[in-house]
């Protein structure tokens, strides 16, 4: 019987150990944090990539039309400049990583001070504009050039 009543003992003796160890404040900060601060993360974090995106997209819209415009002011006429500029523009648009869909949204819209667009002292402006295929989100952006008075 002896034996036994050490045993019964060393049982309550762990148990309340273990209800001591559970009822001590050590390591529940931890427990608080994981439980509700990392799930608030969770939304922050979802935003972040989304804005990513979109700002990188917006980077790469920024890219072709400043390019663009640069081929188009490189040529030797308006004719040349809107075929090579287009051709700059879809090119570089694969390159720079575009889905086939937002390529095939790709919208250029060429506006001038003086008519013919390339004309001497004048301001040619290219708004490039494409629809997101992840957000469905118009993304747009300009460059502009001025065309040398001597030219």
């Amino acid at each position: 019987m002896k034996g036994g009543t050490t045993k019964i003992k060393r049982e309550r003796f762990m148990v309340s150990t273990f209800w001591n160890y559970l009822s001590e404040e050590r390591g529940s900060a931890i427990v608080e944090f994981v439980a509700l601060a990392i799930p608030l993360f969770i939304p922050i974090f979802m935003y972040l990539n989304h804005f990513a995106s979109i700002s990188g997209n917006e980077e790469i819209a920024r890219v072709l039309a400043r390019e663009g415009l640069r081929a188009y002011v490189a040529s030797d006429s308006d004719h040349a400049g809107r075929v090579v500029s287009a051709q700059a523009i879809s090119v570089i648009a694969t390159h720079l990583g575009l889905t086939d869909e937002e390529i095939k949204s790709l919208a250029s819209r060429y506006e001038c001070t003086n008519q013919p667009c390339f004309s001497a002292d004048g301001r040619i402006r290219l708004t490039i504009t494409f629809t997101d295929h992840a957000s469905h989100r118009i993304v747009e952006a300009s460059a502009q050039e001025h065309v040398s008075p001597w030219m």
